[in-house]
């Protein structure tokens, strides 16, 4: 559960049953990135028009591969395909 940064980590395979180690452990060189914040095309509110059937797909963002979530931090994965309400 520790926050995984940037470095050299070292694995080695633990037997479920014995809880022995194995002798020599595997390097792993990682590298965590930020992307950053998506960005609106527009600053400010987006409206739409109920009509055209909205989803988060059509919410104008400088970025793709956009993700969306149902809070700030935590919170469940919303699909793109999911229909828009008014809201945050």
């Amino acid at each position: 559960t520790t926050a995984l940064t940037s470095g050299t980590y070292y694995a080695a395979i633990k037997d479920a049953t014995s809880l022995c180690e194995s002798a020599l452990r595997l390097e792993v060189a990682v590298i965590v990135t930020d992307p950053g914040t998506p960005s609106l095309v527009t600053a400010g509110t987006q409206n739409f028009c109920q009509s055209t059937l909205p989803t988060f797909a059509s919410i104008q963002l400088n970025e793709s591969n956009i993700v969306w979530y149902t809070a700030l931090t935590g919170g469940t994965l919303i699909p793109s395909t999911t229909a828009l309400t008014s809201g945050t």
